[in-house]
This record gives C-alpha cells, sequence and structure tokens, in this order.
C-alpha cells in the first residue's frame, strides 16, 4: 500500500511539473527565462530600453574589468536572432559606477559580418586594464520572435597572441511585455 501512494505521488508530481513547464514555455527552446540545466559559465549584466520583439531598441551591455588592456571586442549571436544590429550606432563608454563621469571611448572601426554572426569592435586606443566598460548598441530592431539569445562576448588585447579570450554572455531576453 504505501509503495503504490508512493508511485502515485511521484506521478502527480511529475504531471504538475509537466503541465507548469509547458504553460510558461520551459519546454521549448525559448521560454520564459528559466534554465533548468546548463547555460553560460559567465553571464553579464545588461539592460534594454523596450525588450519587446519587433520594437526598435537601444542595449547596455556591460563589460566587467578585465586584467588586461582591450584592442577589440568580438560580440557573436545566435542564428535564431534575427533582429538587426546597427554598426554605425555603437557606443563604448565608462561603466557611471561610483559617481564618475561618463567617459567615451573613441572606436576606431565596428564591423557586423551577418554570415559569421559577429560585431567585432576595434578600439583606436586600447582600453586600459581594470576598466569597466559598457558597450551601447543603438538602432537595434528586435526580432519579432520572443525568446532568450545568447549573445558571446571575446576581447583581444593589444600585442596579444590573435586569439579571442572568452569573458562571458548576456543572455537577452525578448518578450511581448506591454
Amino acid at each position: 500500500m504505501r509503495f503504490e501512494r508512493g508511485v502515485a505521488g511521484w506521478v502527480l508530481a511529475g504531471f504538475a511539473v509537466a503541465s507548469v513547464m509547458s504553460s510558461t514555455g520551459v519546454a521549448g527552446a525559448q521560454g520564459s527565462g528559466w534554465t533548468l540545466w546548463g547555460g553560460p559559465k559567465k553571464e553579464l549584466r545588461y539592460r534594454a530600453d523596450s525588450g519587446r520583439i519587433g520594437d526598435w531598441d537601444r542595449y547596455y551591455l556591460q563589460v566587467p574589468r578585465q586584467r588586461i588592456a582591450v584592442a577589440e571586442y568580438y560580440i557573436s549571436y545566435p542564428e535564431s536572432y534575427r533582429g538587426e544590429l546597427d554598426p554605425r550606432s555603437i557606443e563604448v563608454v565608462r561603466s557611471q559606477r561610483r559617481g564618475r563621469e561618463e567617459q567615451k571611448f573613441r572606436i576606431g572601426e565596428a564591423v557586423l559580418d551577418k554570415e559569421s554572426r559577429q560585431l567585432r569592435i576595434s578600439m583606436i586606443d586600447p582600453i586600459p586594464a581594470d576598466t569597466p566598460v559598457d558597450i551601447i548598441l543603438s538602432n537595434v530592431r528586435n526580432p519579432r520572435n520572443s525568446g532568450m539569445f545568447f549573445f558571446n562576448l571575446q576581447v583581444l588585447s593589444p600585442g596579444d597572441i590573435p586569439l579571442p579570450r572568452q569573458v562571458g554572455t548576456w543572455v537577452i531576453m525578448l518578450d511581448n511585455r506591454v
């Protein structure tokens, strides 16, 4: 009798979890923002002006302090992200933390390679080590589909072996918020 109640309890619990997961969209590849198994090793912070699908938007991508100077930033994004990024509307600024004034860094070149789904930002002068920055992407057209999109960041230091170093991942979440 105990065994039957125990099995019945587990079966009912399984149905409850499955119904919650299917109603919130967790079972699909693009869900409500829950990561049950896995996810990025180092999740980076970001902010978006809108965050709604199909809207024009601006992303504020926070880059933590690096132990090295940074000459280039490489941002890759998934094939499922069908939005539009404007390489002419990018700024790199010192993060406004601890009451410091905004300091803009000069960008030498910003190139969007749509085929490899990568944005490369080359700086005129390297960003000094231990400087937290925000990469501001303006004139972004969000895709028409909702979901979680993993934007990966790599950096290249000046004079470094030309292999970018992995920094982390921004998990950009877009939905139909009103």
